[in-house]
């Protein structure tokens, strides 16, 4: 009984250091040769069994962990790309609410610079002023903020005509 368990242990040591020893042919030999003795074929043939078992449950354990790992991978780019989504729509409402407190309409919005509040904040009040200048350099408009070129004296004429019901 006892030899059985130091053959079996014996033939795992071997069997777990040298790469030849799972395969059919050899593993009986070098059991041969380390014992100095010969082996049962009984004993040589649940080796084979035990190696050849061994050997589909490596095979497999390796492709698990494969699986797990291309999944894992699967699963952080997934992440990632989450992130990064999250990322852009946080950025886009950051200045959205910056063009809405500096009363910027909601088109002007992603002309706005900058990677912070504060730097967006700055740049919404320097396109305020910029706006606020070129404004005041065209003067005063009275028709809200859209302006219309003056009408020809010939369209005056005809505009006060059909005001006064003449035309």
């Amino acid at each position: 009984m006892a030899d059985e368990e130091n053959t079996t242990d014996r033939a795992e040591e071997t069997s777990e250091t040298d790469a030849d020893a799972s395969t059919d042919t050899h593993t009986g030999e070098r059991l041969k040769q380390a014992e100095g003795q010969t082996v049962p074929p009984e004993v040589e043939r649940a080796l084979r069994k035990a190696n050849k078992e061994a050997e589909t449950l490596r095979l497999k354990l390796k492709a698990f962990e494969d699986r797990d790992k291309s999944e894992a991978q699967k699963l952080a780019e997934r992440a990632q790309t989450a992130e990064a989504a999250a990322e852009t729509a946080s950025r886009k409402l950051l200045r959205f609410e910056v063009a809405a407190r500096k009363k910027l309409p909601p088109s002007w919005a992603g002309r706005l610079q900058g990677s912070t509040r504060e730097e967006l904040e700055a740049d919404a009040d320097a396109l305020v002023k910029e706006l606020a200048e070129q404004q005041r350099r065209n003067g005063p408009s009275f028709d809200g903020g859209v302006r219309k070129p003056a009408p020809k004296t010939n369209d005056m004429n005809a505009v006060i005509r059909r005001a006064a019901g003449l035309g």
